[in-house]
């Protein structure tokens, strides 16, 4: 080998560490747009930020900012690459071409709601679900969306059959939807979709969400997984992995766990109880490969 290539060589392998080496994180802005909710004790906030807070003291030397931002724009500025996280997203395989994630929650799955005057002219299957197909395709109906935001791959993949229709009313929320149910109870629109823990927590917000039914979708009736969402550049990926390191263990799960449980109803306590052991078991360490 000549001399020239065999310094060329040598310069590769010298800067070839600094070029592999991961990005330093040394602050992290939180994208969290979910709904106010009240805590015991009459506290409103975000389901979020618990989250937040607890990785705020758990990942040392990483400064944790926040931004509240709803779901078209959370989006954006995760695609543009930006140096943001996502503190609660659904898990997608169209997001995961966006964004690395980190699993934290495993969420009932979203929910039809219908003021309840009009709960009896849903069409229903024998076991109580509705039918979303027949649902859209009746003129009768008229639906709220929150712009940008997904509500699974079930219900999402059924939405998008029927884009554009002049039926289905997408809205911008400066969060992930909590101007839907009020629009819902003025009568705006005649139904919208929500995870049920939601729908609990904004009823001690809101009152009058008790005048709002809510049913299971048929073919969505599986738990959504949702995480912490990071742009899927070099500086996502060791954000991401620093909060999977941090949640990867037994105490990381449980204070996902305990914040989740606040949420749910003691009847989806028992109904998913053994999907969430699961989950949380799982949580409890790093997750493989990431």
């Amino acid at each position: 080998m000549s001399p020239w290539r065999t310094l060329a060589a040598c310069a590769l392998a010298a800067l070839a560490p600094a070029t592999l080496a991961a990005p330093t994180v040394e602050r992290i802005t939180w994208l969290s747009g979910d709904t106010l909710v009240q805590r015991d004790g009459g506290r409103a906030e975000r389901p979020s930020d618990r989250l937040i807070n607890w990785l705020s003291t758990s990942m040392a030397g990483v400064q944790h900012q926040r931004l509240v931002a709803n779901a078209k724009r959370s989006w954006m500025l995760i695609e543009a690459g930006e140096q943001v996280c996502h503190a609660s997203a659904v898990r997608l395989p169209e997001r995961e071409r966006l964004a690395h994630f980190s699993n934290t929650w495993l969420m009932p799955p979203m929910q039809l709601v219908v003021p309840q005057a009009r709960r009896a002219e849903l069409p229903l299957d024998a076991s109580g679900q509705v039918d979303l197909a027949a649902l859209l395709a009746d003129p009768q109906w008229r639906g709220l969306l929150v712009d940008g935001r997904s509500y699974g791959p079930q219900i999402d993949a059924q939405l998008a059959q029927v884009e554009g229709s002049e039926r289905l009313q997408r809205v911008t929320s400066g969060d992930f939807g909590s101007n839907i149910l009020p629009m819902l109870l003025r009568g705006s629109a005649d139904f919208a979709f929500e995870f049920p823990n939601v729908l609990a927590a904004l009823a001690r917000l809101q009152p009058d969400v008790e005048r709002l039914a809510t049913l299971p979708i048929r073919g969505a009736a599986e738990p959504v997984p949702s995480g912490v969402a990071c742009p899927r550049t070099p500086w996502g990926l060791a954000a991401v992995r620093m909060v999977d390191h941090a949640l990867g263990t037994p105490a990381g799960a449980t204070m996902l766990r305990e914040g989740l449980m606040l949420q749910l109803s003691p009847d989806a306590q028992r109904q998913y109880r053994s999907q969430l052991d699961s989950f949380f078991q799982r949580r409890a360490r790093p997750t493989p490969g990431l």
